[in-house]
């Protein structure tokens, strides 16, 4: 049978699909498009933002970190971290602040450490404590040390007090021992201020203050506290290779490559960084230093290095961050009494001032405080209950994106240290009878153990060495600073070029004032004349600026040693030293011996730079017959807008007495800010600040307010015994 039948066909394809409604494609286009313009006008936005606060910021997008900026530290063997003397430090939130502040010669931002024997005989303060104390947000003159003298001064002018702050930022009280020993001690206070913060809790505590940057807690950039084997609490000095101890960085081993691109945008950014403050979408301890908290690798190394590690031998689940907080009070209270037997030991008196957010009365961490210190016969101060009572607002003390101090927090933390002086201490300066009899461990570098001594003699062998390879040729002769000779010819000329005249200063070394600067001469000089120190004090012409009354102690420390600056060449010694650009008011120099505990003068000697001109002003007012206006224990003039005040034959007593000077305007609206309740505006000076001693006689020139003057009251005194002489000059119509 054939098959006639046909085959079927294929079935026909799919018809094509309709093409999309114009409706649609016209919607895909206005969003794509929309996409872009907001993608490009983000870009814009992005990009001008960040171009203006590049151009209208004061300066940079400043971002200072303990671990991560190592150009804003320097290791100072057994006190731990500071900043580099002299070193200029930018500190910026790019809304509320912007400083631009200068490290002192110590490594705190404060003024110039006061001459100790002046220190001394004033009613010295001490300030301590971390970064509020430092106060890298306010300018100088806004902090509280500064702000304290300025009512001690308008309050109790009698006081003299002064002041002077040791503040690093991330220590606590442990950690700040060396403060005072090292430095604070110097000045012989009659009183210190512990600054305390929260955050202090943690940074007494080993285990705590290593946990969030991932030290090693036996090598700490700060001395600390830690259990010997008989429980006993026992000070380590810092370590100098910390960094080299730190768990391995956290946003390497944490983070991928999208969090560290992030971190780095960061700190880059000057438009999100602004950003992230301002709308309080991101917070900079959220965006930027959460790529530095330790990983989940470095908790486990930190729990094999931690003195927990008897507890994870036995398999118990612990912790961390809850343990850790186990001796926090405890290293506290040890603090704490390390302090108060420094105090006794002293005799200086020893108060805390609890920042505003320890809270008051009835909050518990300012209770547990205060009966922790009152326990240890230490008076608690509370910011916070200061600032309520005097009807001010907390929220006003601090930044709004920041916990530190606004001026105003530094006022009121001023403001209630001065209330306590006056309660406690009735306007006087504090009183306290030094106990040599209490037991102090003091943290000097003679206490180190044989360890952290080799660190110090390396670290020691390395600065000698830079000072060396700074100050010698290559062939190993010292460099006169100032000079371009460095041959023995070039130190002969030098020699009688300044030998040429007669010296500014007699006294162990002849001292010598060129354009420049000083040189120092002696011969014959030994072995001993060149292994002390030279202390070289410099007071400036233009006070403006300072405190009434403290114009004495506006100094610039340029201390040296022989042996970076000096040579010795033919039986003789000579060293140089160059003097600051800004005019000079006075010098005040010497020799002094450094040992562990303190340092003794050899020689001192001090020179006005000004008292040529006032001598020979002087002359002229005699030659045209004019009569003193005032006759006492001084001859005292006026003439061109000046009191001019002259003694023959004066001797050192003349000399060494303080001076006063109270000037009442004719209108009272014309004193300066702080001086309206006591109704005059004080001038009082020092004798070498203001004049000095030529053949036999002393003189001394003080300028006069330009306003107009109503009296004139003036004369000498002893602190705390009274006045020598005064007398009062009347100014008519």
């Amino acid at each position: 049978m054939t098959d006639d039948s046909v085959p079927l066909a294929a079935p026909p394809p799919p018809p094509p699909p309709p093409p999309p409604p114009r409706n649609l494609r016209r919607i895909l286009r206005v969003v794509g498009w929309n996409l872009l313009f907001i993608l490009a006008g983000l870009l814009l936005i992005g990009t001008a933002g960040e171009a203006y606060f590049r151009l209208i910021g004061r300066f940079g997008n400043v971002f200072t970190d303990l671990g991560s900026d190592p150009a804003y530290w320097r290791f100072e063997p057994g006190v731990g971290l500071l900043r580099p003397p002299h070193e200029e430090l930018t500190l910026s939130n790019g809304m509320e602040y912007w400083t631009v502040q200068r490290a002192n010669s110590l490594g705190f931002l404060d003024r110039e450490p006061i001459d100790p024997v002046h220190a001394e005989e004033s009613c010295h303060i001490s300030i301590i404590g971390d970064s509020f104390v430092e106060a890298r947000e306010v300018p100088l003159s806004d902090k509280l040390q500064v702000r304290l003298e300025e009512i001690a001064a308008r309050e109790a002018p009698h006081l003299d007090v002064t002041t002077s702050a040791f503040g690093i930022q991330r220590t606590g009280q442990v950690n700040q021992l060396p403060f005072y020993d090292r430095y604070a001690r110097r000045m012989s206070p009659d009183m210190v201020v512990l600054v305390f913060v929260p955050n202090d809790l943690g940074d007494n505590s080993t285990e705590r203050y290593a946990l969030a940057p991932g030290y090693v807690p036996e090598r700490l950039p700060y001395g600390q506290a830690a259990l010997d084997e008989d429980g006993n609490i026992r000070w380590l000095p810092p370590a100098i290779d910390f960094s080299d101890a730190v768990f391995t960085r956290a946003y390497e081993s944490r983070n991928s490559w999208r969090g560290l691109a992030i971190y780095r945008f960061a700190r880059s950014s000057y438009f999100m960084r602004w950003l992230g403050i301002k709308t309080k979408l991101i917070s900079i301890n959220d965006w930027v230093y959460q790529w530095f908290l330790p990983s989940e690798d470095d908790w486990k190394r930190y729990r094999e290095h931690s003195l927990l590690r008897e507890s994870a031998a036995m398999n118990v689940d612990v912790d961390m961050r809850q343990v850790a907080q186990r001796d926090e009070w405890g290293f506290t209270s040890w603090g704490l009494e390390q302090f108060k037997r420094r105090a006794d030991h002293d005799g200086a008196a020893l108060m805390i001032l609890a920042v505003y957010d320890v809270g008051g009365q009835w909050n518990q961490m300012y209770e547990l405080l205060r009966h922790t210190a009152e326990s240890l016969g230490i008076q608690v101060v509370s910011q916070h209950d200061y600032i309520v009572g005097q009807g001010g607002r907390i929220e006003d003390a601090h930044w709004e994106t920041d916990d530190h101090w606004t001026p105003a927090g530094h006022q009121w933390a001023a403001d209630a240290i001065w209330e306590h002086i006056e309660k406690e201490w009735r306007g006087q300066c504090p009183q306290v009878d030094p106990l040599q009899d209490v037991e102090v461990d003091w943290t000097y570098l003679d206490g180190l153990p044989d360890e952290d001594r080799r660190d110090y003699a390396f670290y020691e062998f390395n600065e000698l060495s830079r000072f060396w390879d700074r100050f010698h040729t290559h062939d190993g002769e010292a460099q006169v600073q100032a000079f371009p000779e460095f041959d023995l010819e070039g130190y002969r000329s030098v020699y009688e070029s300044v030998t040429s005249s007669n010296p500014i200063m007699r006294s162990d070394w002849d001292v010598h004032l060129y354009d420049e600067g000083l040189t120092y001469v002696k011969e014959p000089c030994t072995a001993d004349d060149v292994d002390n120190s030279f202390f070289l004090h410099v007071f400036r012409e233009d006070k403006s600026g300072t405190i009434a009354g403290r114009q004495s102690i506006v100094l610039e420390n340029l201390d040296f040693h022989f042996g970076i600056r000096g040579v010795s060449f033919e039986g003789l010694c000579m060293v140089s030293a160059d003097l600051p650009d800004y005019d000079v008011a006075s010098i005040r120099t010497g020799q002094f011996i450094r040992s562990a505990n303190s340092s003794a003068k050899v020689w001192s000697a001090h020179y006005s730079l000004v008292l040529p001109e006032i001598v020979e002003f002087y002359r002229k007012l005699q030659q045209s017959g004019r009569e003193p206006d005032i006759r006492s224990g001084f001859d005292v003039y006026v003439a061109d807008n000046r009191l001019m005040y002259a003694k023959s034959s004066c001797n050192s007593n003349d000399r060494d007495l303080s001076f006063f000077l109270h000037v009442i305007p004719a209108d009272a609206n014309q004193l300066p800010a702080g001086r309206e309740e006591s109704g005059f505006d004080n001038l009082d000076f020092e004798l070498m600040q203001r004049g000095g001693m030529h053949d036999g006689d002393c003189f001394a020139s003080v300028d006069l307010p330009e306003y107009d003057i109503a009296s004139i009251r003036t004369g000498q005194f002893v602190r705390g015994e009274g006045n020598v002489w005064e007398a009062r000059i009347e100014f008519g119509e």
